[in-house]
Parts: structure tokens; C-alpha cells; sequence
């Protein structure tokens, strides 16, 4: 519950922003190597979208991952 309590000065101002009555947020929780928290399907559910879109995210942070480790040389022996 923590985590989603930092969201909530984003959430009103969304709220405002779109003169909509409410925002819900809503945690997506990937790791760096691809994993997903339990909760990953009950959440795309609240969000409308389909189970393809969980292959998506997780080859985006693989690939974000494999990048980022590639910008830093390896030592030599």
C-alpha cells in the first residue's frame, strides 16, 4: 500500500487535469529480469487489457535490461 500511496498526488491531478470524478492506481510491478508480482493479471483486468500485452512488457524490460548492462564494459582478467 505504500508504494501506491506515492501515486496519489498524481492521481488527483489527473483527476483534475481530466475533470474525471475519480483516478484508481494501479501497480505494475516487473523486475528487471522479466518476473512479474502475483497480482500482475488482476491488475491488467482493471485496466481493460488483454493477457498478450503481459509478453510485451516483459520483452521491454528484458531488452531495457540487456541495454543498460551493455553500456558497461566488463573488466578484463
Amino acid at each position: 500500500m505504500e508504494k501506491v500511496s506515492k501515486y496519489l498526488d498524481l492521481a488527483h491531478e489527473i483527476t483534475a487535469m481530466w475533470n474525471v470524478e475519480s483516478t484508481v492506481v494501479v501497480p505494475i510491478v516487473v523486475s528487471v529480469n522479466g518476473l512479474l508480482a502475483k497480482s500482475f493479471d488482476q491488475h491488467l483486468k482493471k485496466l481493460s487489457l488483454g493477457c498478450w500485452i503481459k509478453g510485451r512488457i516483459q520483452k521491454a524490460v528484458v531488452l531495457e535490461t540487456a541495454r543498460i548492462v551493455r553500456r558497461f564494459p566488463t573488466p578484463e582478467p
